[in-house]
């Protein structure tokens, strides 16, 4: 093979010759005959799950904030398998060669465009330096120069815009989003960016300022001023310049504050310069130590229109704006955060459209997030500055009537006020001003958002309480119920327990266990995970749980219904990662919640510490996919817990592969494998009586279901007995249509319980396609455990043993009937699989088991 002489080619085929092993997995083998193809399980699965879910994987990736994450993106884009660095190297040299037409058609088909816009995206939005972002950029211009000007989209231009923007590179920057009009999509962004620029550049201020003016000239909008006193950060020397007073009904804005800053002077300063001259402002003073009185009694004395109310007890923010809320006079209500600062012009604006439609309920307004000497940043992933701001909520006083007060957590209360304002209002009773930047709203490390948001990462505790409240909002939706929370009655859905007033950084204590998983109700361990947890809890246990986001779960829209109602009880509780704890024992369900755990600390510490494998059933002729590899994973989760992890598979099958990878004294012995436990007592035996039913537990996955019709037929339709399917039925219907189905009575889950159903029938048979790799599924145990002969096909009998009887399909028929008339046959078949439920998978068993880990 002769080397060809362009640059990236060169690099290209001298990593083709060099088979060296890019990542844990199987070493590659590469030929001149086939010099593309890499076999490794790690990147396949990887790359699999990129070409079908690439939206949520980034999600993923940009919330763990991994850097091991990096090098995989940049595997699954190239089909070479490049690490990022040798990547970045290849563009590199790409950028700076002349390309041949043919060779552009050779790095066209050697990428995936898709994943490295992804990876770019990932880049810009976890830089932990300019290094990082400059690679970014680099992959932006690689994608623009070899596949074309129109192949970022407007999310790439926004951050290719920033990205360039924030390493200097001015002019480049205002080109691009000139060129793609990125205002289009990012209200004002040019502008925004202009004024930073000149803040950044300009060694004069009024430079800046003049275009700051100019920016509230063209929109409508008051001009502004700077103070004289230049030893102030720039965000305190903003001040009104010549307005207009407006006068109109009272406005009541509330300020909750504790161990206020010299902010506070300035968010109040920046309330009295409000073209809206009828206001109260109540401060809330949250129990702030005594030394903090002398600025309250300055703030009292700065204008009649200032309150200040002292709370005994520092509680929060939210209970704090409650007892704003009781002294509010004015007729609408808002909120200010204690170090940001007004345009004179927001109150106006917000109120106007209120008085001036009286179906509106409230509005919000758009605000800007800056450092306080105005250098604009934001905390999400949308690339732009100008944001909603969710604590510029206006209402009317009314509606608290209608809805009741805020929630009383110690953060995340306003998204939840929100939510709620909008299940009574609806959208059309809420109006948006978001086109003009009426505030803005101060960073720095010791704020409420500091280490729960940032770029792409969204606290878990945050994400856990969204979703709590949402859950009940839907609820009482569905029930054709108001929701109204009580600021006197029971919270009806679960808070983390540091959500809770003035235990924000409490020490949560010694827990018996705590489970560490993703709680998505998608994610492949939550059921077991629950399962457990309920089980210990019932035992007595203090049980925690800690969530987090697993490489597995395809799909994050909730968390199951149980994992609230078990919070809601008591019987179970949330564990963040900067909660302090401790812990007999920590159980991370499964091993890889650990691949990409290499930036995340936790503050939770355990006396012992155990992951557990768990693979998922896979398919026999397709390229081999696995999601971890498990000294990484345990390696990550060492350091992340400050503690050494054992492992333990969750089958036989998975313990034996540990020993291939993990030393042996990390493995828990045979004994400990981590069987799944059914929680229910076992059924009554009783033989079939006159025509025998046919049951088995449907499922959303169309390999749990035979190959064909003919099969289908062969195994479950008879004139001599009756078929029952159990559960998710959307799925055999779309594989085998309503013509074939119609011989069989599909059982809706909700419509029976798992209990009545097995209750119901005689036999229980799964036959799955052929080409499923199974392993031990639940459903099957709990056939087993309610005393019922289960007839599977004889590939299954490694799993099951002597627990089931093994066929043939056209063997499916006779057997059912032979059972039938022989009770003694059937009784003794049905005791052996209880007796297997009993040595391994019951509750007794999954106790015993943690015990002895506990020792």
């Amino acid at each position: 093979m002769v080397p060809p002489k362009s640059g990236y080619l060169k690099r290209l085929w001298r990593h083709m010759q060099t088979s060296f092993l890019k990542s844990p997995g199987e070493q590659p083998t590469l030929t001149e005959t086939a010099p593309t193809v890499l076999s490794d399980p790690l990147v396949n699965y990887y790359r699999h799950r990129a070409r079908t879910n690439l939206q949520n994987f980034y999600r993923f990736a940009v919330q763990t904030r991994s850097l091991s994450i990096r090098n995989i993106f940049a595997q699954v884009a190239s089909q070479q398998h490049l690490l990022l660095e040798d990547l970045l190297l290849v563009i590199r040299d790409l950028l700076s060669d002349e390309v041949t037409p043919e060779s552009q058609a050779k790095v066209v088909d050697s990428f995936d465009r898709s994943v490295l816009l992804a990876l770019a995206d990932l880049l810009a939005d976890t830089a932990r330096n300019d290094i990082d972002t400059h690679a970014a950029v680099l992959i932006y211009q690689f994608v623009r120069a070899f596949f074309g000007e129109d192949s970022l989209g407007d999310k790439n231009i926004l951050y290719e815009v920033e990205a360039l923007h924030e390493l200097g590179e001015f002019e480049q920057s205002q080109n691009i989003a000139e060129a793609f009009e990125i205002d289009k999509g990012a209200p004002l962004q040019s502008e925004l960016l202009h004024i930073q620029r000149l803040r950044l550049q300009s060694g004069h201020l009024d430079e800046w300022l003049d275009a700051l003016n100019n920016l509230f000239d063209r929109l409508g909008m008051s001009r502004v001023r700077l103070n004289e006193d230049d030893s102030l950060p720039l965000m305190d020397r903003l001040g009104a310049g010549d307005t207009v007073a407006v006068d109109g009904p009272k406005v009541t804005v509330i300020v909750p504050t504790f161990s206020p800053g010299s902010g506070i002077i300035t968010a109040i300063r920046g309330l009295l310069e409000q073209t809206w001259q009828n206001l109260e402002i109540i401060v809330v003073n949250d129990a702030s130590p005594l030394v903090f009185r002398e600025v309250f009694t300055y703030l009292e004395n700065l204008d009649p229109r200032v309150r200040v109310i002292h709370q005994k007890q520092n509680a929060g923010a939210y209970v704090a704006r409650n007892a704003g809320l009781k002294a509010a006079s004015g007729a609408f209500i808002t909120t200010h955060d204690d170090d940001d600062w007004s345009h004179p012009d927001k109150i106006s604006s917000q109120v106007r459209p209120l008085l001036n439609d009286g179906s509106l309920m409230a509005t919000t307004s758009a605000h800007i997030r800056t450092t306080e000497n105005l250098l604009f940043k934001r905390v999400n992933v949308q690339p732009r500055f100008l944001q909603m701001n969710y604590s510029s909520l206006m209402f009317r006083k009314s509606l608290v009537e209608e809805i009741g007060p805020w929630d009383t957590v110690n953060r995340g209360g306003d998204s939840e006020f929100y939510s709620r304002l909008l299940e009574f209002a609806g959208a059309n009773g809420v109006l948006g001003l978001h086109e003009r930047p009426l505030s803005f709203s101060r960073i720095w490390d010791g704020s409420l958002t500091s280490g729960e948001m940032y770029r792409g990462f969204f606290g878990y505790s945050r994400l856990l309480y969204r979703w709590a409240f949402r859950q009940w909002h839907r609820e009482m939706r569905e029930r054709g119920e108001q929701v109204y929370l009580s600021s006197q009655g029971h919270r009806p859905f679960p808070v983390p327990t540091t959500f809770e007033p003035g235990r924000r950084h409490a020490d949560l204590g010694k827990f018996d266990v705590v489970y560490v998983s993703d709680f998505f109700r998608q994610a492949k361990s939550v059921d077991q995970a629950l399962n457990e947890m309920k089980t210990l809890a019932n035992s007595g246990l203090r049980v925690g749980y800690l969530h987090l986001y697993s490489p597995e779960t395809r799909s994050t829209t909730g968390f199951p219904r149980l994992l609230f109602e078990l919070q809601l009880q008591g019987k179970i509780e949330q564990v963040a990662l900067d909660n302090v704890a401790e812990a007999k024992l920590i159980l991370v369900y499964d091993a890889s919640i650990g691949m990409f755990l290499d930036q995340i600390e936790t503050k939770v510490r355990a006396a012992r510490s155990i992951a557990i494998e768990q693979t998922h059933i896979s398919l026999a002729d397709v390229e081999p996919r696995v999601p971890s590899y498990a000294p990484q994973a345990l390696s990550h989760l060492d350091v992340s817990f400050d503690t050494h992890f054992e492992i333990v598979g969750a089958t036989a099958a998975d313990h034996m592969e540990l020993r291939k990878s993990i030393p042996a004294k990390r493995i828990l012995q045979d004994k400990m494998i981590w069987h799944t436990h059914l929680p229910e007592s076992p059924g009554e035996i009783t033989t079939p009586t006159g025509v025998p039913r046919v049951g088995f537990h449907s499922s959303s996955n169309q390999y749990r279901l035979p190959n064909t019709v003919d099969v289908f037929d062969s195994v479950y339709i008879s004139n001599t007995f009756t078929t029952h399917f159990f559960g998710a039925v959307r799925k055999p219907l779309e594989k085998f249509g309503n013509e074939v189905l119609s011989r069989v009575e599909l059982v809706e889950e909700g419509a029976q319980t798992e209990q009545e159903f097995l209750r119901s029938i005689d036999f229980w048979v799964y036959w799955p396609h052929s080409r499923l790799r199974d392993q031990v599924w639940e459903p099957v145990l709990a056939a087993f455990r309610a005393g019922k002969v289960v007839i599977l096909p004889k590939s299954l009998e490694a799993l099951y043993g002597d627990a089931a009887v093994y066929a043939a399909e056209d063997e499916v028929k006779p057997l059912i009937d032979s059972y039938s008339h022989d009770p003694d046959s059937y009784i003794e078949q049905a005791r052996r699989a209880q007796a297997h439920v009993e040595r391994n998978y019951t509750k007794e068993s999954f106790l015993r088991r943690v015990a002895a880990v506990m020792k």
